[in-house]
């Protein structure tokens, strides 16, 4: 029995606490996809007060949502993804190919063909094609007088049209967050909506749902997750654990009562 509660210990010392990822469930587009812990859904005033700070207009941009990676800045000082689609129904192979080749010629490179697992490096304005994932990526520098980020703009062809990524991070923070936009890419699935959306899953609401009708430029609230948000996973699962050890240890508490034994102390 001791032997059982040491190993219990143990177990509760070494495996990892479960870290369950996030969802984002795109209802008008039909897709959803999956993003770590320490990334979160931008609110989207604050997504719509960047882009009006920015001259830009829902009418240029029909964006879906932005997720970001946690942190003491906000979300554009940040890796974050603008997610975003059009409608325009399933392409035919030959369709995506022409689609394809036409972005390709935009950069003046030929189209590299290979898997865009999140291990994938890129070149500069080298765009590369995933055709088991019918997916293209291209990698750009956007400069400014006020910033250097690193777009990788992702597009990927689907069932109801094309889903674009378009994934910025700032320069010195691009090679850690290349994987994760990877990640949350590659997370990209049409099937069983219904089963993963609950009460809690994070709808998209209609553009004229979120007009602005004015705002403060200093007006960027910090992520939701700032209130050292944790996992209700990891709480059941720890929750779990300790009803486990204290069970053993009561049980073995009553087999020594039971048969007369001194217990130590």
């Amino acid at each position: 029995m001791k032997k059982l509660i040491l190993l219990t210990l143990l177990f509760l010392l070494i495996i990892p606490v479960v870290s369950a990822d996030e969802s984002f469930i795109n209802w008008r587009a039909g897709y959803y996809v999956m993003y770590p812990d320490d990334w979160y859904h931008v609110s989207y005033r604050t997504v719509n007060i960047f882009l009006t700070s920015q001259d830009i207009t829902f009418d240029e941009f029909d964006y879906d949502a932005v997720l970001a990676l946690m942190g003491d800045k906000p979300f554009f000082e940040m890796p974050y993804i603008f997610l975003s689609h059009v409608p325009v129904g399933k392409f035919s192979e030959t369709q995506i190919d022409s689609a394809v080749a036409s972005i390709a010629r935009g950069y003046g490179r030929m189209v590299v063909n290979s898997s865009l697992k999140e291990d994938r490096v890129f070149n500069l304005n080298q765009p590369v094609y995933d055709s088991e994932l019918k997916t293209l990526a291209v990698k750009s520098r956007v400069t400014s007088e006020y910033t250097d980020k690193i777009l990788l703009e992702i597009t990927r062809f689907y069932e109801k049209g094309i889903a674009f990524f378009l994934c910025y991070a700032p320069k010195e923070m691009y090679n850690d967050a290349r994987p994760t936009f990877l990640k949350i890419m590659n997370s990209f699935s049409t099937k069983d909506i219904d089963k993963l959306a609950s009460k809690d899953s994070l709808k998209v609401v209609d553009l004229s749902e979120r007009e602005l009708a004015g705002y403060d430029e200093s007006e960027f609230p910090e992520p939701d997750s700032k209130n050292t948000r944790t996992n209700w996973q990891r709480y059941i699962f720890i929750f779990l654990l300790l009803i486990l050890v204290f069970g053993l240890v009561g049980l073995f508490v009553f087999r020594k009562k039971k048969t007369g034994l001194k217990i130590d102390t």
